[in-house]
């Protein structure tokens, strides 16, 4: 993976354009995307806000310290906010909450959670390490590992981050996106052989 960890407006805008290049060329517009917040818990007073926003695109990722950010970003609200491309997160709807507290908006978000489940995993709830173990490869089933409420509650703080987060933040981002990719990629497959059933043939090899 190619990380960027920035607070800078600037540097977001000029991933956003390179990332923009890269989507406009493929024929699947997918962008990986995971919040991370300010606080564990909220209240009516005092309510999450977005600490870091990951975005990933292939092996490309944005890691941005969004509540330390210098100025607001109009050109990552514009490629949030359109329908160009499509973002992929898991468990989204308090990500998409927190995300307009910002006034940040993403429309066209799709939830891997209410997509796909690993049928021979009995957990009832499954969560993103679950998932990337089972399509991506099992080294993911650990990828929370020794990262509990205590590193949970500094993403607020002030940058840098110590490279725990940010390889916590960038591996969560590209776990979503390569999910969402393969995920499409299965559902594309299936349906185009069912639209065009292969004749029975030998191996061709």
């Amino acid at each position: 993976m190619k990380v960027l960890y920035t607070n800078a407006a600037s540097s977001v805008e000029e991933w956003i354009t390179n990332a923009e290049a890269s989507l406009d060329s493929s024929a699947r517009k997918i962008v990986g995307l995971d919040v991370e917040y300010d606080k564990l818990n909220g209240s009516y007073f005092s309510p999450k806000k977005a600490a870091m926003i990951q975005l990933c695109v292939g092996t490309d990722v944005l890691v941005y310290h969004i509540c330390h950010a210098d100025e607001r970003s109009e050109k990552l609200y514009e490629f949030l906010f359109g329908y160009r491309y499509t973002f992929a997160g898991f468990c989204v709807a308090e990500d998409r909450t927190i995300l307009s507290r910002s006034k940040y908006y993403v429309h066209n978000l799709k939830d891997i959670q209410a997509i796909w489940r690993d049928p021979d995993n009995k957990k009832r709830l499954q969560g993103l390490k679950d998932v990337a173990g089972a399509i991506i490869d099992p080294i993911y089933f650990e990828m929370k590992d020794g990262f509990g409420r205590k590193e949970h509650r500094m993403w607020a703080d002030p940058p840098p981050l110590p490279p725990k987060h940010l390889e916590y933040a960038a591996r969560d981002a590209y776990a979503t996106y390569e999910v969402f990719r393969r995920l499409d990629v299965f559902e594309r497959g299936f349906f185009a052989l069912f639209k065009h059933p292969e004749k029975k043939r030998g191996r061709d090899w």
